[in-house]
């Protein structure tokens, strides 16, 4: 089932440079915000998705990326719902002396799943809601058609990010303040307009979409 939530910002501060165990309740709006964040800056990402654990494999293959000499510091990302005992025990040492100019940002879900050893050793992050970073200006109780046409036309040109976060932010206004409730079919509707975001689909296409179907719900 797809997890809405409101557009999350991460918040940087002049500990910047150390590395840190970021926790975020979704794994993909974290490596986003990260990627949109350090864009620009030398990273690797060994992160998996929602279902995927962190393995000694994994864990082995980031080892020897920390070991690869730079002039630049350089930030690897890891990121998984769970982190294996073994492929925690090999990251014990390198995230204690970590080699030079290398950074870990760990991503979890929470960062109870880490073993004491690594949690005592790293900062912890949390990523902060920004509900006012994107203005949903959509009446949804008195939607009809000429609103929905407004609406698409005024948000044809906007980024994948925020396409994103309009999505997530109109079906929680839909559910929480207008109470729709949505079958499961039609949340793994808004499921697939997530992912054909990611993938670059126009913002109209998918706007239209998303507001026919609650539009037809509401009527």
């Amino acid at each position: 089932m797809p997890c809405f939530l409101p557009k999350l910002t991460l918040k940087v501060n002049e500990q910047r440079l150390q590395s840190y165990i970021l926790v975020c309740k979704n794994l993909q709006i974290a490596y986003d915000s990260l990627k949109e964040e350090l864009a620009g800056q030398n990273c690797k990402y060994f992160t998996k998705d929602s279902k995927d654990d962190f393995l000694l494999d994994d864990a082995k293959n980031v080892v020897k990326e920390a070991y690869i000499a730079e002039s630049d510091t350089k930030i690897l990302i890891l990121g998984a719902k769970s982190y294996n005992i073994y492929a925690q025990n090999s990251l014990l040492k390198i995230l204690e002396e970590p080699p030079r100019n290398i950074i870990f940002i760990l991503v979890c879900e929470t960062k109870n799943i880490f073993l004491p050893t690594i949690r005592s050793r790293l900062l912890s992050k949390e990523l902060k809601s920004n509900e006012n970073k994107i203005d949903i200006n959509l009446d949804i109780k008195n939607l009809d058609l000429a609103k929905i046409y407004d609406f698409v036309k005024e948000n044809s040109r906007i980024s994948k990010n925020d396409l994103k976060s309009l999505i997530q932010g109109i079906v929680n206004i839909a559910i929480r303040e207008n109470q729709i409730s949505f079958n499961t079919k039609e949340m793994e509707h808004f499921e697939k307009l997530l992912q054909l975001a990611e993938l670059n689909t126009r913002p109209n296409n998918i706007l239209i979409s998303l507001l026919l179907t609650i539009y037809l719900k509401k009527g």
